[in-house]
């Protein structure tokens, strides 16, 4: 039996992650944002005569553009990692074998940019513990009565038609996690104030990297 505070997070593409306490961070996409420059400079590189001085400084230029990228992310994660790990005692997240079922090359190239992978081994070098649990449909199954809810990519709202919860898809993945979490300790009972966020307070609540950040100081 866990009593002490435990979290279950959801990471995606559009929101970063999304937690089981309602709370969503949005997904930075540092390399999404820097494409047109990226692809700036490389068009100028290819113009510019190898050898050449002014090839050189464009390969600079674009090597400067790639190291701000991994800073940018290294940074976001540092910050929303340790923010997890110093207000939680455990923290439940899915083991994430999808990262190898996506054959979609824009999503594919998303999900690059998100690096999942480097933010799951910040947070298991800096929570007090952090537990995987499987993945398998904490986005189908209903967080509240367990009924099989299949819905697409684009389908952002889970709506039950059995027990008529509607939330975020993202947040219903999340308390789904921690369920599973919990039970691996023995704990099957989740408040019920967990399925009283709506769609319009979970739009509220998703807020910039910088507010979700000082929420936990």
């Amino acid at each position: 039996m866990i009593s002490k505070k435990s979290v279950g997070i959801d990471v995606g593409i559009k929101s970063f992650t999304y937690d089981s306490d309602g709370y969503s961070t949005p997904n930075p996409l540092n390399l999404k944002k820097m494409l047109k420059p990226l692809a700036r400079v490389q068009r100028k590189i290819s113009r510019r005569k190898k050898g050449s001085n002014n090839r050189l400084k464009a390969i600079h230029h674009l090597q400067r553009i790639h190291e701000k990228i991994v800073n940018r992310r290294k940074d976001f994660q540092h910050k929303l990692s340790t923010a997890y790990a110093n207000n939680n005692d455990v923290v439940f997240v899915e083991h994430l074998e999808k990262l190898n079922m996506v054959k979609n090359r824009r999503l594919s190239r998303s999900i690059m940019d998100s690096s999942w992978g480097m933010f799951l081994q910040k947070l298991e070098y800096k929570c007090k513990l952090l537990v995987e649990v499987s993945s398998q449909n904490t986005t189908i199954n209903c967080s509240r009565c367990g009924n099989k809810v299949p819905k697409g990519l684009t389908v952002r709202i889970h709506r039950c038609g059995k027990c008529n919860l509607v939330i975020d898809r993202d947040y219903n993945a999340s308390i789904n996690i921690l369920q599973k979490g919990l039970k691996i300790f023995g704990q099957d009972n989740l408040p019920q104030e967990l399925w009283k966020v709506t769609p319009v307070e979970i739009s509220m609540r998703s807020v910039k990297q910088e507010q979700i950040i000082q929420r936990f100081r």
